[in-house]
């Protein structure tokens, strides 16, 4: 990485937010510094980018058929990089607006489904053949609606979370892998299922290091869960976030159940996935959930 990108990256960090926000804004200003380097554009500062470089980087993007939310996202990042560094006239630049480099308009309805249960039931007995590991990791995703990183740091809390079910609780605590690093509570939708899950995972760990995923840190863990997960069929439509869509959407049924109108069931399910209870109407529209 040369001078630029050293000067972004400093900067990407001043920018604040969550430690995720600050990691994935990190990544974008190195494709970027990445991007014109390949162009050989000789420019080591942040003052001498000019739109054209921007336009181009997006362009790029969009010809390798990256999607229109995640090029919105990166151009809020490479926006709050320029502000950072006093460049307002181009962060605000009516070239660089989404519309003007052909970015509006995306959609946030969800581009993936909820996995059907004769795929998931596949899907878990391929990886219990090949790995009870990363399957008790992949049970503990569907059953308890957590996320890649949640699931697969979720070694950490099995005691903790069988205690739990053992005391009769209806609702789990997920501290390791959440968003922001803030612990959201989950409601337990079966709890003979996920006492049985977390009973397998701890044998497994016992008898794997501690460990679900037998690697040395969380990188090679994560992206062991994503190359395997898309190896057992878990890909496309049906991604390792479509056990979070079904788990969802059976939530919103269990709800309904106990008599909250739609609106509270989804604000319910909106908190349990770690939203917030203001984005009920989020929750609806991107895991398209029904009821």
């Amino acid at each position: 990485m040369g001078k630029l990108g050293n000067e972004m990256k400093v900067l990407a960090k001043h920018c604040g937010g969550s430690h995720k926000t600050v990691n994935d804004r990190i990544h974008i200003v190195q494709r970027f510094d990445h991007h014109l380097r390949a162009l050989n554009v000789q420019i080591q500062r942040v003052t001498q980018i000019k739109v054209r470089h921007i336009e181009s980087y997006i362009y790029e993007r969009l010809a390798q058929g990256i999607g229109k939310r995640t090029l919105q996202n990166e151009m809020a990042a490479l926006r709050a990089v320029l502000q950072q560094a006093g460049r307002k006239q181009i962060a605000e630049h009516e070239r660089l607006t989404n519309k003007s480099l052909g970015l509006s308009g995306a959609s946030r309805n969800g581009t993936r489904q909820a996995i059907i249960p004769d795929h998931y039931r596949h899907v878990l007995e391929t990886a219990r053949a090949k790995d009870p590991g990363l399957a008790a990791v992949l049970e503990l995703a569907r059953l308890m609606g957590l996320h890649s990183q949640e699931a697969v740091q979720s070694v950490q809390s099995l005691k903790t979370w069988q205690q739990a079910v053992e005391r009769g609780d209806t609702r789990l605590t997920v501290i390791f892998g959440t968003k922001g690093g803030r612990p959201r509570e989950t409601v337990i939708l079966d709890t003979g299922a996920v006492r049985k899950a977390l009973d397998n995972a701890l044998a497994v760990a016992e008898s794997h290091n501690n460990r679900l995923i037998n690697k040395p840190d969380l990188k090679s863990a994560m992206d062991y869960w994503h190359n395997q997960a898309a190896r057992m069929g878990l890909t496309g439509a049906y991604s390792p976030h479509s056990l979070r869509y079904a788990w969802a959407q059976d939530a919103i049924r269990h709800y309904l159940a106990q008599g909250f109108s739609r609106k509270e069931a989804l604000a319910m399910v909106a908190m349990d996935l770690g939203h917030g209870d203001g984005r009920g109407r989020y929750v609806a529209q991107v895991y398209g959930v029904g009821g």
